[in-house]
């Protein structure tokens, strides 16, 4: 089996649209796949940022927030790692 750069391309997307959740925005789709990991790391930071304010207020799900946060990182840590891989294989992505 060959895999192409655009199918390389399509499965990374997929998959950091499902680890990203929300942070992933359709509107970064045509950008370089490593903005895109930027991009999508900025936003779940945020929520990071935000849980621990939560936390700081006693809020109740602000540590799960927090938590969630945290595990979307090493998540995305994780495929930059595969994302690099990728794109000395494809030299494109």
């Amino acid at each position: 089996m060959t895999i192409t750069a655009d199918e390389a391309r399509l499965a990374f997307l997929k998959v950091l649209s499902v680890l990203a959740g929300p942070a992933y925005h359709q509107s970064d789709h045509d950008k370089p796949l490593a903005k895109q990991l930027e991009l999508c790391a900025e936003r779940i930071k945020a929520e990071a940022s935000e849980g621990v304010a939560l936390i700081e207020a006693c809020a109740p799900h602000g540590r799960a927030m927090l938590s969630q946060a945290q595990q979307k990182l090493e998540s995305l840590n994780q495929l930059a790692v595969l994302h690099q891989l990728v794109a000395e294989k494809f030299e494109t992505l």
